[in-house]
């Protein structure tokens, strides 16, 4: 067995240029291009959650990337034939801590930043020049004309003598060592002294407004500046950002790269003025586009192809990309038969099973308007249960339950549902399709409510490919995280992973539950606000959970929830903008009409990732809706006495169905849309 694992987790800015452009799986060249947009004079941030590709995106359109896709062609040429010059600057390289010292004005640290980010981009925007002449050979660049424009903006006479390329990249060289020394001396003698021969963009941008004087067809080329991981600059440092972009004028654009929380100020230096969505820049959200790529499980694929690939295994794990099918690696539930096999594997035996028991009792506090005879208990469950598969016998059980409701015929009512079952598995129910419906709806709870009750090891099980590639949500390194914990695992087990042996349904599970523990509480760890955000997390999975476990399961595929903004506290809402910025929580954008008015409520979701932790579905349908009590008690850290008080009265109510007691929860008609 290789005992590299194929999907260890890389950071695209630790890999080479080469490995950048060799592990490029892509959504579409339409999709990329609309995320980059390369030849738009209006800047963009592209945002995303961890793992959606941001820096891996940025880095493929860098001049250095795009040169090793068109080798053996000239630095010329690749830029007349693709029509943009793409800089690459992570924001991290700066150490931009530095220059949050307190020994001075924030003002005076703030202009010194100011000047070394301005020299940095001009710093990293000759390094890509000096690369396109070096593939260029053939070509006459015009080095005096270029570097007169750009004098006119530089006041250091040393500067004003440079006649070459070269000496003038030397110069700035040096006045960025100038500045780190600076920044270090502060530190000991308290005082910040530095020299700017230059004012904020007077280079950076102008270098793309003068770049045809150095050649002809460079003329009019956009220049962009790729900049990532922008939340390591502070608010001050971002309005440094801010005020180039608001700057730019068509000289040089910004694709500002960073997590969802990046962004802290849209301020720039210029008396308080804040750039504006769709005037001075845009902004694109990966993680939304990924959800919503319908081709992302044969991204999936490809993806895995490459990462084999990189790791040598290609040629012995894969002899034909177009053949090989990732679902082979995967044994999955058997769903046959309405899961016989499976529900009798996690039983034993199928006589005198829990839920049986557990419903007679229900039926048995009934008062319709008295209670229930034994001959009609009786009654009841053999036409529910008669020789119906169990999970048959579970939704004839939940299809009762909600129907029972407003009739006093119990009996007749069974009656009905048993019919209907019994046409359901003869095929006969064409005409309603209701059945059927109720089971594609509800056979994945109830299935999981079975796991349950059987105390499978490892609960709810979470096996296949599709399994996987919808955790993954359409994040890249979520799939990674996933796979490779199935490989750690059978690698422990001294079992290999593509050895013809299909992964079994149990190393799945833990390698699910393992990623879902990995995210939740190692890979997401930022002190306060994720600290905050578990905890509001856990509660909301812990409600999602009693309503997917209760005998009257109050929505299909419990994951979601609704609620009226404008009830949240301020606290609950900062909670929430944390749990979303983490990517604990899904932000669904189409929202939720309120029956009661014309408002559209939000609506998020839990990360399926994080649903084995809870034994949660993959996929939503129906969404919870919170009245405000509930919906502060999940959001508000101190209030968490006050969240199980009423996660019990809920409980209570969606478990004893025929209760007549009305106090049963919070605002119970805002609860759920249907019972």
């Amino acid at each position: 067995m290789n005992k590299v694992n194929p999907f260890a987790l890389i950071k695209a800015s630790d890999i080479s240029y080469e490995q950048i452009n060799s592990l490029w799986v892509s959504v579409g060249d339409a999709a990329i291009d609309e995320i980059i947009e390369p030849r738009s004079r209006v800047s963009k941030f592209v945002l995303g959650g961890k793992g959606t590709g941001k820096t891996h995106i940025l880095r493929y359109f860098s001049y250095q990337a795009l040169c090793l896709r068109h080798q053996g062609q000239s630095g010329i040429t690749v830029l007349r034939r693709n029509r943009f010059l793409a800089v690459f600057l992570r924001a991290n390289g700066l150490d931009a801590s530095r220059f949050e010292s307190p020994t001075d004005t924030k003002e005076k640290w703030q202009a010194a930043f100011a000047f070394y980010f301005e020299v940095r981009l001009v710093e990293a925007a000759l390094e890509v020049l000096a690369l396109v002449r070096a593939n260029s050979p053939n070509e006459n660049f015009d080095d005096v004309r270029f570097l007169d424009r750009l004098k006119l903006h530089i006041t250091d006479p040393v500067a004003l003598n440079c006649t070459t390329f070269d000496e003038f990249r030397k110069w700035i060289s040096f006045e960025r060592r100038k500045v780190d020394q600076a920044v270090n001396n502060a530190a000991f003698s308290g005082r910040l002294e530095i020299s700017v021969p230059f004012s904020l963009g007077e280079i950076s941008l102008n270098i793309g407004a003068h770049l045809g004087s150095w050649h002809q067809e460079l003329e009019n080329l956009p220049l962009i500046y790729l900049v990532d991981e922008i939340e390591n600059f502070s608010a001050a440092q971002q309005k440094v950002v801010n005020a180039l972009i608001r700057y730019g004028e068509g000289r040089a654009t910004f694709r500002v790269g960073g997590r969802l929380y990046a962004v802290k100020t849209y301020g720039t230096l210029s008396n308080g003025e804040e750039n504006r969505e769709g005037a001075e820049f845009k902004t694109v959200f990966l993680d939304n586009i990924l959800r919503d790529y319908k081709h992302y499980p044969r991204f999936a694929k490809e993806f895995i192809v490459k990462r084999l690939a990189a790791a040598g295994l290609g040629q012995d794990v894969i002899k034909n990309s177009e053949d090989f099918d990732p679902k082979k690696l995967f044994l999955d539930v058997e769903s046959r038969g309405y899961y016989s096999d499976f529900i009798l594997d996690i039983f034993g035996s199928i006589d005198d099973l829990p839920y049986e028991r557990s419903f007679h009792d229900v039926l048995k506090s009934v008062v319709r308007p008295s209670r229930l005879t034994e001959r009609e208990v009786n009654a009841i469950l053999g036409e529910l249960f008669s020789d119906f598969p169990i999970l048959i016998r579970k939704l004839n059980i939940l299809r009762f339950v909600k129907r029972a409701r407003g009739s006093d015929n119990l009996v007749a009512v069974a009656n009905l549902i048993a019919n209907d079952a019994k046409r359901f598995l003869h095929g006969k129910d064409a005409n309603t399709h209701s059945y059927r419906n109720a089971y594609g709806h509800y056979s994945g709870d109830l299935l999981a409510q079975l796991c349950r009750e059987a105390k499978r090891p490892g609960g709810v099980p979470y096996a296949g490919f599709e399994t996987f590639v919808k955790m993954s949500s359409g994040n890249p390194r979520n799939l990674l995280v996933l796979l490779g914990k199935i490989y750690q695992i059978l690698a422990f087990k001294e079992e290999g992973f593509f050895d013809g042996k299909p992964a079994t349904i149990d190393v799945q599970t833990t390698a699910a539950s393992e990623a879902a523990k990995f995210m939740f509480e190692q890979d997401t760890n930022f002190g306060t606000a994720s600290d905050l955000a578990r905890d509001a997390v856990s509660r909301l999975a812990t409600l999602l959970r009693a309503a997917r476990y209760a005998l009257n399961i109050p929505e299909v595929s419990p994951l979601a929830v609704s609620f009226e903004e404008g009830v949240m506290s301020e606290q609950a809402r900062k909670t929430l903008r944390h749990a979303l910025h983490f990517s604990f929580l899904f932000e669904i954008d189409d929202g939720r009409p309120d029956r009661n008015s014309e408002a559209v409520n939000r609506k998020v979701q839990l990360n399926p990732m994080l649903s084995p932790r809870w034994g949660l579905p993959l996929g939503r349908r129906g969404d919870l809706k919170l009245g405000a009590d509930l919906l502060n008690a999940i959001f508000e850290r101190e209030r968490g006495d006050e969240f199980k008080f009423l996660l019990k009265r809920l409980e209570a109510k969606w478990n004893n169905p025929f209760s007549r007691q009305r106090d049963s929860g919070p605002r119970q008609e805002e609860l759920f849309s249907h019972d």
